[in-house]
């Protein structure tokens, strides 16, 4: 498809990677004399799972793509100032450098940061695990402290593992109870439900009950039926 200036015009559709809701998008590349440029994120009406819905975070995609401080290649530091690299000097700086560092400081030493997107990511899922025992390492950070840990310990204790985190099948809810959370502030995350206030309000349309469990009068609690604080 061409543009009204002339230049090649096509649409990606794509899953948002910022939260577990994986919301399906629509977007619209054009292509020019400078490479291919975004020009405009929207929901995808025709995604079964998310029929449309993005939230805040996913219609601004096109500015965290653009944004001039986003780090698009590996950086090393040298006399104070970073420095651009490919990828395979970057790997080999760490090679030479991290045996060194653990044998001085020791295996705790070494910190290990996971967050978003890249937590959502499938290579980062399988590799992790067996690059983290390498290293040895207990510490280990990631966005999940801030939002989602307790489900996990609940899951560990509950289940046996922290990832065997229970998803309710929301569009065939009649009752649901929900402990701790807001996901009207959350949109759900683990969830993993585009549009989850939209999804309460449906259960509710449909004859439902929706029981919030929360000390704190939340967003949440203020639209279910019933409040225990």
């Amino acid at each position: 498809m061409n543009g009204n200036d002339g230049s090649d015009v096509r649409t990606a559709f794509r899953t948002c990677p910022l939260c577990e809701a994986g919301c399906g998008l629509e977007i619209t590349v054009k292509r020019g004399p400078q490479g291919e440029t975004v020009t405009r994120i929207r929901g995808d009406m025709a995604d079964v799972f998310s029929h449309g819905y993005i939230c805040p975070k996913g219609s601004t995609l096109k500015q965290l793509h653009d944004d001039p401080d986003r780090v698009r290649r590996p950086l090393v530091k040298r006399n104070g100032v970073h420095e651009e690299v490919e990828w395979a000097e970057a790997w080999a700086v760490i090679a030479d450098r991290l045996p060194e560092m653990m044998a001085r400081h020791g295996r705790e030493s070494v910190g290990v940061y996971l967050g978003n997107p890249s937590a959502h990511s499938l290579s980062a899922l399988l590799y992790n695990r067996s690059m983290l025992q390498a290293l040895g390492t207990r510490r280990r950070f990631s966005a999940s402290t801030v939002d989602q840990m307790p489900r996990q310990v609940a899951a560990a204790y509950v289940f046996g593992t922290a990832v065997s985190v229970p998803v309710p099948d929301l569009d065939h809810t009649d009752f649901l109870v929900i402990m701790g959370a807001n996901p009207y502030a959350s949109n759900g995350s683990l969830c993993t439900a585009p549009d989850f206030p939209g999804r309460i309000e449906a259960i509710r349309a449909r004859g439902g009950t929706v029981v919030v469990v929360d000390p704190r009068r939340s967003r949440t609690a203020e639209e279910a039926d019933r409040w225990l604080p």
